[in-house]
């Protein structure tokens, strides 16, 4: 199945993360190359805490929702320095809650 790629406004993404939680979190990575408090994190919850706080500070540079594989992946990127990604289930719902758009 060739992935299908979602293009978000950066504050789209930021409401999509959110409310992250209610689509099914499968697994959270957050890599921080200015920080490695990124790699201490254990849990989902404290890796989306940590997301979130990042993101306060600074600036999406680009964020996209990839659909493959049956698992739905937010992808947010800011200022070259992090990126932070969500894999969730429950995706479709993710999809049509938030009118995305192919593309």
């Amino acid at each position: 199945m060739e992935p299908m790629i979602y293009q978000l406004a950066p504050e789209k993404a930021l409401s999509i993360l959110d409310v992250i939680e209610n689509y099914g979190v499968v697994s959270v990575d957050v890599d921080n190359a200015a920080s490695i408090l990124d790699d201490m994190l254990d849990s989902n919850a404290e890796k989306l805490h940590y997301a979130r706080r990042i993101l306060d500070d600074g600036n999406v540079d680009k964020a996209v929702l990839v659909v493959r594989d049956d698992t739905g992946i937010l992808v947010i990127k800011m200022e070259n320095v992090v990126e932070i990604r969500v894999t969730v289930r429950d995706y479709s719902r993710l999809i049509e809650e938030f009118a995305l758009n192919q593309g």
